[in-house]
């Protein structure tokens, strides 16, 4: 496909088959780590510095979703209750009386840092 032959591609061949095989081993005594690979307190310091930062927003995150979704079941609880009202009523009016089931919230399971509250009935 080429008519004569590139000297850059003629210098590349030339050079892999000079350094073929050749190994630059970080055993080797004339091996030196190169300055964006050295690691010292500092760098690991400041790494676990930021990590430790990235895991705080992470949580804080995390529990801010979970109180929205608390309130928003709360509003859906109300809204239920607010229908139910609103259908007994008619059940009432119609004479067809029908037992509704209303969503309850479990306070240890939804709010188990409740446990940690101590209260004056606890202390005595």
């Amino acid at each position: 496909m080429h008519r004569g032959d590139d000297k850059n591609e003629k210098a590349k061949i030339e050079e892999a088959r000079r350094t073929f095989g050749e190994y630059n081993l970080k055993m080797d005594e004339n091996y030196e780590v190169p300055e964006s690979e050295q690691v010292d307190y500092k760098k690991k310091r400041q790494q676990m510095i930021l990590l430790e930062g990235s895991i705080h927003k992470i949580k804080v995150d995390f529990n801010i979703k979970v109180n929205d979704l608390r309130v928003r079941k709360q509003d859906i609880i109300s809204t239920v209750k607010r229908l139910y009202d609103r259908l007994e009523l008619i059940n009432g009016e119609l004479g067809t009386p029908e037992s509704l089931v209303l969503p309850k919230i479990d306070e240890k399971v939804e709010y188990p840092e409740k446990e940690f509250n101590v209260t004056d009935a606890d202390i005595e």
